[in-house]
């Protein structure tokens, strides 16, 4: 019943000054504001990272260009130093590549080079920039590519270089708004492609499908005059021995090319990218935001010092009709501990509605709030709270009941 006083005295005590104690409920809100949303960001942009490279698929290696420096190591191997000395270099990479992969490597089922430009395409009576990618039919397998109309293309097409064309969604939406597509004709480099497909709405974080058409890689290479793919695309058959075959991949093609002049990035490879950067951002975030606490924390002393001075009578009163040295400790700890309980409170509601907001700015941004982020602010902020309260409840401590009576 004692404790129970305390709470209520402390609470009415922290109330007889509202716009005081919400100066300084303010600072910690802002605090928890900024930290919060900060954390919650780069946790979701990771998570969003994470489970766009697990939806591709962990039997998925890619063959970019460009290669470690003096390292015979991959990419899931690096320390964040080596990865800056990656460097890229003029693609050497070729359709035969892939296709030697393909035949020579068991484990490999499906194989898909990319070669993409910037270019203009007609159709409609419209005129929209689109980027002209050639590929093969295994490359919508490998990411899942779904169609809102038609059908992709076929490897006999492919091969026959037959003009015909799948339309990312917002190409279509350019050209032919919400009218069927398929059938219709569009030109690309002076030749006349028919509409086979329509892609689904689809975006990875730093890749568009909705701005590509795509079309087989030969007929691409022909008319655009590019020879070198920009990346190579494998699938292999099982998660396991994954290291092996991408030590096969890496040897066929550096067989065509008499140097290994490429990199090859697997799922692991890109995870352990995004870990290494992602921890490094949020460890400085976190110290740079966490300064705003201390502020904070700073500011709920100052209002508790010039509460205690402004109630040395009350001190002196409580005192005197027998309140222990423990009442009034607990009391002033208590109203700290309330200001930062109720700022983080407020700054999780508002760095919550702050994520819900950015979602619709950039809908490829999750919106989980970690709870374990949640419940280590709010005790922080208590803990805040508690650490800051203690001088000025130990300069109540000190106040003597004889000189409080006579306070004016």
């Amino acid at each position: 019943m004692r404790l129970l006083r305390t709470f209520l005295v402390a609470f009415r005590g922290l109330w007889s000054y509202p716009t005081r104690t919400w100066l300084a409920v303010l600072g910690i809100t802002i605090s928890t504001l900024l930290v919060v949303f900060l954390l919650s960001v780069l946790y979701n942009f990771k998570n969003s990272l994470v489970g766009q490279v697990q939806s591709v698929g962990v039997q998925q290696i890619v063959v970019v260009p460009g290669k470690l420096l003096n390292s015979g190591k991959n990419i899931s191997q690096t320390s964040l130093s080596s990865l800056m000395s990656y460097t890229s270099v003029t693609s050497t990479l070729t359709y035969k590549d892939a296709m030697d992969v393909k035949a020579q490597v068991p484990d490999v089922v499906k194989a898909a080079p990319q070669l993409e430009t910037i270019t203009a395409m007609q159709g409609n009576g419209k005129s929209a920039e689109i980027m002209y990618t050639g590929t093969l039919p295994d490359y919508a397998d490998m990411y899942t590519l779904e169609l809102a109309e038609g059908r992709f293309f076929t490897e006999e097409e492919a091969v026959k270089e037959t003009p015909v064309i799948v339309l990312g969604q917002t190409v279509k939406q350019l050209l032919f708004g919400d009218e069927p597509a398929v059938g219709s004709k569009v030109k690309v480099k002076g030749i006349d492609f028919t509409v086979v497909g329509v892609l689904q709405d689809k975006q990875l974080i730093g890749f568009n499908f909705n701005e590509r058409a795509y079309s087989g890689y030969p007929l691409v290479s022909h008319t655009t005059n590019l020879q070198n793919a920009s990346m190579l695309f494998f699938k292999a058959q099982s998660p396991e021995g994954l290291e092996a075959v991408r030590q096969k991949i890496a040897k066929v093609i550096a067989t065509n090319h008499g140097v290994q002049d490429f990199g090859l990035v697997a799922p692991e490879g890109a995870l352990h990218v995004i870990d290494t950067i992602a921890d490094l951002v949020t460890a400085i975030a976190a110290g740079i935001t966490g300064v705003s606490f201390l502020v904070g924390g700073l500011g709920i002393m100052n209002v508790m010092l010039l509460t205690v001075k402004e109630r040395t009578r009350e001190i002196g009163v409580r005192k005197a009709v027998g309140a222990q040295w423990w009442d009034i400790l607990l009391q002033f700890l208590l109203e700290a501990a309330y200001i930062s309980a109720i700022g983080c409170v407020l700054g999780l509601v508002g760095a919550y509605g702050s994520l819900q907001l950015l979602h619709r700015f950039f809908p490829v941004l999750s919106t989980e709030f970690p709870m374990a982020l949640v419940g280590g602010c709010l005790l922080f902020s208590i803990c805040l709270g508690l650490v800051f309260g203690i001088t000025p409840a130990l300069k109540a401590l000190r106040v003597k009941p004889i000189d409080a009576l006579r306070y004016e």
